[in-house]
């Protein structure tokens, strides 16, 4: 399987008045083409950071973030990428859903005369070509929810960064976010997952980084992490969320 992204010794150190702070510590790990992989862990384990760095939003204390075989840490062409961090924000609600389509299709440098075909892809990917002219006012949160990601699809990633896409979601809306997000990888779109949700990543995740005081604790799929869990826990989990709940003292910085 061909490596799209290579994470390579990450480090991130927050310089502080009194004393720094060391976000990541040595973080690795791959992902393939077409592959789904989801970081987990407690809150302050590092995972925003990761994303921030993998997306151009932090540089790294030290490290190499590899994309298509080029360190996107240090050029200043980035192969493209699709971020979608959701919530009820990042649209303007005045505006159709074509509208505002159209300008982050200029943003993501998509030709002006491939615009309202490639807008078109992605709403139909998303199922949102019927409400195309439709006010973002006039949306529920799963439109909204299903709109990030079709602004993230514009000019055809190889690479998705997915921020809780089915937060706060019902479960119908959610189910249908997640078996879109399962046709992307199918297409080859190789997607970063992070989410709360242990039946989520469960039933989206090839790979699994467990992170834990800026380091990668475990990693595997789901069986392997159940399996890593039993060997240092005398709970015996039997799913991700036991696995995690079992690891979870552990993973806590001290």
């Amino acid at each position: 399987m061909k490596n799209i992204l290579s994470i390579e010794h990450l480090k991130k150190t927050y310089e502080k008045r009194r004393q720094n702070f060391t976000a990541l510590v040595d973080v690795s790990f791959t992902i393939g083409q077409g592959e789904i992989v989801s970081l987990l862990g407690p809150n302050g384990a590092g995972k925003t950071t990761i994303v921030s760095i993998i997306g151009g939003y932090l540089l790294p204390t030290a490290g190499k973030v590899i994309m298509n075989g080029h360190d996107i840490t240090t050029t200043r062409k980035r192969p493209r990428m699709g971020v979608s961090f959701g919530g009820e924000l990042g649209f303007y609600r005045s505006a159709t859903a074509k509208q505002n389509l159209s300008f982050f299709a200029d943003l993501a440098k998509v030709p002006y005369r491939k615009q309202t075909a490639e807008i078109t892809r992605v709403l139909s990917i998303v199922d949102l070509a019927g409400v195309a002219n439709k006010k973002i006012s006039a949306f529920s949160k799963g439109m909204i929810q299903r709109l990030h990601i079709a602004r993230a699809l514009l000019g055809n990633p190889s690479l998705l960064l997915l921020d809780e896409p089915t937060s706060g979601l019902d479960v119908e809306i959610a189910s249908s976010i997640r078996n879109t997000v399962k046709q992307l990888a199918g297409s080859g779109i190789s997607i970063l997952l992070t989410s709360h949700t242990m039946t989520e990543v469960e039933q989206l995740a090839n790979n699994i980084i467990l992170l834990g005081a800026g380091k990668v604790f475990a990693s595997g799929s789901v069986t392997e992490i159940v399996k890593q869990a039993n060997s240092q826990s005398s709970d015996h989990p039997n799913t991700l969320e036991e696995s995690y709940l079992a690891l979870a003292p552990k993973l806590r910085r001290k």
